[in-house]
């Protein structure tokens, strides 16, 4: 039996695999319409983000709701999310989620590290100061 060995390189790549997500029965006619039209091209901008679109109909506003987000922390209150509008008569679908898009990944990396990575990053400095002083005394 022969075993493919995998490189370096494909092993380090993250999948990551964003979807649209339509509330079922939520969209009326004309909101419902547009969607269908450009959800082909939703999916594409979406496919490699590590995070996903949702789309519902804001009746209070007369609008739809465009919000990129993880799938996880849909239900958490404080959870990082972007949020556009889209009126229901307007067929404004791909450039609404574009703008959602580059927002969301902006908000990404200027978002604060996590606990984790900055007690990773205090242990890496004394561990290199604890090697410093260990080279500099005989």
């Amino acid at each position: 039996m022969q075993v493919q060995s995998i490189s370096n390189s494909q092993q380090n790549k993250q999948n990551f695999n964003g979807k649209v997500f339509i509330t079922p029965g939520d969209l009326s006619y004309l909101p419902a319409k547009y969607v269908r039209e450009s959800y082909n091209a939703l999916e594409k901008m979406i496919a490699d983000k590590p995070f996903d679109l949702f789309i519902k109909q804001n009746h209070a506003k007369k609008a739809v709701s465009i919000i990129a987000q993880s799938e996880k922390d849909v239900l958490k209150k404080n959870s990082l999310k972007t949020e556009y509008l889209v009126a229901e008569n307007a067929n404004l679908y791909d450039a609404v989620a574009e703008k959602t898009i580059r927002e969301h990944e902006e908000k990404l990396q200027k978002q604060p590290k996590t606990f984790t990575e900055k007690l990773q990053k205090f242990a890496d400095n004394v561990w290199q100061k604890f090697l410093n002083v260990m080279e500099i005394e005989p």
